[in-house]
């Protein structure tokens, strides 16, 4: 395969585009348009509108990067090949990982794999050529390639996650050297993010002017480092560096101003756009949230579905799970979710529900001749509808959403904490009581019980299911999923939703199918297998 990498450098609209041929792998970067290094690398202006390029396409928002046409470059996305969501567009295949059809072919995985790798690029060709630059402000120009370097880690991690040890990537390659760069062992990959973000931590500062707020700090690599050892069950470098994020004193959960709003309602739209639980974010990064996942009858696609599987691990308001009111309860919650209003305020907030008003319109996707009917490509496959993100005041502006994306928010790196205390035998920890229950408090919800919780085995389900519930649709929950090797028991079989009220049964959305000897890791993009000699595929693949 060949890859056209252009690079259009002289604005942050910069955007990255490849197409197709043979001999030239995803790992080597071009010139730029034009202009060779040793033309470009002139001015503070050059290298802080490539670097902002950069951030713009490495740290993408919810849906898709604006500046980006990698439809696949979208956090929230991936919600649909998990427990969480029933995924539906004409535009991407992510479904095809829960099918049974996906492959090493497959659009959504190639372009990532491309993208991840193009952003190294850019990273590597900052590292390469800032110090060119002069600058005499120095500081700054050494946080600059502190912030190229968190960056280029950045990208290696997430391809970690995703596809397991891959190349590493440093610096500008041949042809020759693309087509024979092996994997690394997944302790070399490790320790090179790892050592990568130490690096640049020693150098970021805490926090940045609201007008820089999407910059990484030093608490954000530590972020990166809690996802990096929490991959891999590393609970001892999990617990060190959530402490160190928690000793800055910088994040703390969001509380609103107004005493009688809920915060967890009102962090995810315009009432908290800054606030102290965003460690790493997307300015603006929810532009298309309302047309992508808003119902049909406000003008959105609803290309992701909640699926019952969510909706029934919500407790109730008393703090029980349904399984714990019994069959009957279930039965009842099931079909009228917001029986009574006596549910974990976090449901209403990322979820909505027929019969519920939005926008004016009453949701009824059990109305076939309705605005919102079940099943249709553009409306809701499951009953349910999306509401985290979907805010109501974005009708009008539904693909220009100035709402901040959280790419990483502090509950994330708390759960994380809590669930490395409690799998290396250390529930009985104070910290794991202080910070699930205060992230319960936030959300109106009351402290766990003591007497039903109070082996490590059942902290385990409860720290399981707060971040279930705490994190949906927050690009968590696959990786979850992976970690606690549970694919083979929540994806496999039907995919449900709403109970349908004229049959009293559950929607049946999508058979699904998990293949539990592959796809934890998913394969490495066939182009790259064909022109990577030094590359093997992943297991099953």
């Amino acid at each position: 395969m060949k890859d056209i990498i252009k690079y259009a450098i002289l604005s942050v609209l910069a955007i990255t585009l490849f197409a197709g041929c043979k001999k030239d792998s995803f790992l080597i970067r071009n010139n730029p348009n034009a202009t060779t290094d040793a033309q470009f690398w002139q001015t503070q202006a050059e290298l802080t509108g490539y670097l902002d390029m950069v951030y713009f396409s490495t740290i993408p928002g919810a849906v898709l990067s604006s500046y980006s046409f990698s439809y696949a470059n979208g956090y929230m996305e991936s919600s649909g090949i998990t427990d969480e969501s029933v995924y539906r567009a004409n535009y991407i295949d992510w479904q095809n990982f829960v099918n049974g059809t996906a492959s090493s072919s497959m659009d959504v995985s190639t372009q990532l794999y491309a993208q991840y790798y193009s952003d190294i690029r850019n990273a590597c060709r900052i590292l390469e050529n800032y110090r060119k630059i002069y600058i005499t402000d120095t500081a700054l120009l050494s946080r600059y390639g502190a912030e190229a370097r968190a960056l280029r880690a950045y990208s290696h991690l997430k391809l970690f996650r995703l596809w397991g040890p891959v190349p590493i990537v440093t610096s500008s390659l041949t042809v020759q050297q693309a087509e024979n760069t092996p994997r690394p062992t997944q302790a070399q990959m490790v320790s090179f993010i790892s050592g990568q973000l130490d690096s640049a931590a020693a150098i970021l500062p805490t926090t940045y002017p609201s007008s820089d707020v999407k910059r990484i700090t030093k608490g954000a690599c530590y972020a990166m480092q809690v996802q990096l050892y929490l991959a891999i069950k590393d609970y001892p470098h999990v617990i060190e560096y959530a402490q160190k994020l928690i000793a800055l004193n910088v994040y703390g959960l969001y509380i609103s101003p107004n005493p009688k709003a809920n915060s967890y309602s009102e962090l995810f739209g315009y009432n908290a756009l800054l606030n102290n639980e965003e460690i790493l974010i997307c300015p603006s990064g929810c532009n298309q949230v309302f047309f992508r996942y808003g119902p049909a009858s406000a003008a959105g696609e609803e290309v992701l579905s909640p699926t019952a599987t969510l909706v029934n691990t919500y407790e109730t308001r008393q703090g029980k799970t349904l399984q714990e009111l019994g069959a009957d309860s279930l039965k009842t919650y099931w079909a009228n979710p917001l029986y009574h209003n006596n549910r974990d305020p976090r449901m209403s907030e990322s979820i909505m529900f027929s019969g519920q008003k939005f926008v004016g319109v009453t949701l009824n996707p059990f109305n076939n001749s309705g605005p919102d009917p079940l099943g249709i490509l553009g409306s809701t496959f499951t009953g349910y509808f999306m509401h985290k993100y979907v805010d109501s005041s974005d009708v009008s502006r539904s693909q220009s959403s100035t709402i901040n994306y959280m790419v990483i928010r502090y509950p994330e790196i708390l759960l994380s904490y809590v669930e490395a205390l409690v799998e290396s035998g250390d529930w009985q920890n104070p910290d794991v009581k202080k910070y699930i229950n205060m992230i319960r408090n936030r959300a109106g919800m009351p402290n766990y019980d003591e007497t039903e919780y109070n082996t490590q085995a059942t902290m385990q389900t409860l720290y399981r299911r707060e971040r279930m519930v705490e994190l949906a649709f927050e690009n968590v929950r696959l990786y979850d999923i992976r970690r606690w090797g549970i694919g083979s028991t929540v994806l496999n079989g039907e995919a449900q939703g709403a109970i349908n009220p004229s049959t009293g049964q559950p929607v049946n959305a999508e058979k699904r199918i998990f293949i539990a000897n592959r796809d934890n890791l998913w394969p490495i993009p066939l182009t790259e297998i064909e022109d990577n000699t030094g590359i093997k595929q992943n297991p099953g693949w």
